[in-house]
């Protein structure tokens, strides 16, 4: 296939080509009548001249005359018979020739002819003088020298044309191929994912127009490029998670599990233990299998807010009251541990089963990371829980929130679920879980319901 400066020089050259036959075909017709109009011309006033000569019957000195411009002279009567002629070879049928019924007629006649004699075009020109018909026959010669000249400039010019077409035509495949290598450049640098790179083309529009819509097609690839790149890393983080959340699990069950295990082959191993060994064995089995099934409760609840299938049963209650049953459960799970609780009557319209799973989410974290004493309180529809624990980073602050998010080397190895847990019941009462920590000296958890 030809590139487009071949098909630029193969197309112009073709244009000159044509433009030079063409005008070579205009003159030669153009001269060609121009040499007979004159020589026509010229022969009517010879014939002008002579015509008193013929009148005079003095054939041999008009065929004198006549003969200085390489001519010959025919002269016949009406009848079509010869009078004199000065040929070396008579024709035949003279008196049908076009140029003698057309002076026959009119008085003049002319006809232009190739002869088989002078091998060329013969210009005839007829004249009626009295009783004869004078006839004068001249060989066309269309080669004059300005003819000769014209044609050479002509061909000259074609030449000229010709180079100049050809080296327009390397200039414009110079700048094609560079603008083309341009072109072949951004697309390897859009292959590499290389989007910022530009490139400058200035041969043609169209090449423009390629340059525009490459652009455009870097500008969606990089968008693409960018949702991909989005949905890779949230997969990741998505596969990160649930090996995470398979790590807790396995973890938070395992030691339950082993716990169970443990007492329980105990027991069957030792039928002689003590009563009260046993029974102290058979609390921890007890403790181990409630743990577990809180765990499959708390996943349970998860899944229920993540699909939408829980919605708050409102009733009347005192938050305070609530707090202190709440406190009261958690210092028998945390015998060791102090619970500092303030509070004061306030009546809210809740989910009072929703508010307690918060609260004691809540209290339950300020307890697990704090070795000091927890404050809980209560007052005008608030409720807030304050530890001197380990305390967030502010970028932990806004994800402590999220399903199965867990702090790393701070937190304990838990499934993730306490805090998303409450911050869904506050969502659903239209409230929002309200975070202040500072890093290594202690968190505050609060959270308001409008009173009753």
């Amino acid at each position: 296939m030809l590139k487009l400066s071949h098909k630029f020089f193969l197309q112009t050259f073709a244009l000159l080509t044509l433009f030079f036959l063409l005008a070579s075909i205009v003159s030669y017709y153009s001269v060609k009548n121009i040499v007979i109009k004159n020589d026509t011309a010229l022969l009517f006033r010879e014939l002008a001249l002579i015509s008193h000569d013929v009148v005079d019957r003095d054939f041999k000195q008009l065929a004198q005359i006549f003969k200085k411009l390489d001519g010959h002279i025919l002269v016949i009567n009406k009848r079509g018979e010869v009078i004199f002629s000065d040929a070396k070879e008579g024709e035949k049928n003279i008196f049908m020739r076009q140029e003698i019924q057309n002076a026959v007629r009119s008085g003049k006649g002319v006809d232009v002819r190739y002869s088989n004699i002078y091998k060329k075009d013969v210009l005839y020109v007829a004249k009626e003088v009295d009783d004869t018909i004078i006839r004068l026959s001249y060989p066309l010669t269309y080669g004059h020298f300005w003819v000769y000249s014209f044609w050479v400039w002509l061909f000259g010019v074609y030449i000229l044309a010709s180079l100049v077409a050809l080296f327009l035509a390397a200039k414009n495949k110079e700048a094609i191929e560079e603008n083309m290598q341009q072109i072949a450049h951004y697309f390897n640098a859009i292959a590499n994912k290389e989007y910022a790179r530009s490139f400058s083309v200035d041969f043609a529009k169209e090449f423009v127009d390629i340059k525009e819509h490459l652009g455009q097609l870097a500008l969606k690839l990089k968008k693409s490029e960018a949702k991909k790149e989005k949905f890779t890393n949230k997969i990741k983080k998505i596969s990160r998670q649930r090996n995470e959340i398979i790590s807790a699990i396995s973890h938070e069950f395992k030691n339950p599990v082993a716990i169970i295990n443990g007492y329980a082959q105990t027991l069957l191993e030792d039928s002689h233990m003590p009563p009260i060994v046993r029974q102290r064995f058979i609390e921890k089995i007890y403790n181990a299998s409630s743990k577990i099934a809180n765990m499959i409760d708390r996943l349970a609840l998860a899944m229920k807010f993540e699909n939408n299938n829980l919605t708050p049963r409102l009733s009347q209650f005192d938050m305070c009251e609530l707090a202190s049953e709440v406190v009261e459960f958690l210092q028998q799970k945390y015998p060791k541990r102090e619970i500092e609780l303030h509070c004061q009557k306030s009546i809210v319209q809740a989910d009072k089963a929703m508010i307690e799973i918060a609260m004691s989410n809540l209290i339950d974290n300020a307890l697990k990371y704090s070795e000091l004493p927890v404050r809980v309180w209560v007052k005008e529809g608030e409720f807030c829980v304050e530890d001197r624990g380990i305390g967030l980073r502010a970028q932990e602050v806004e994800k402590i929130t999220k399903k199965f998010y867990r702090v790393r080397k701070s937190w304990d190895n838990s499934m993730g679920l306490g805090l998303y847990i409450v911050s869904y019941i506050l969502k659903l009462h239209g409230s929002k879980l309200e975070i202040k920590s500072e890093y290594s000296k202690g968190s505050r958890f609060c959270f308001r319901l409008e009173e009753a």
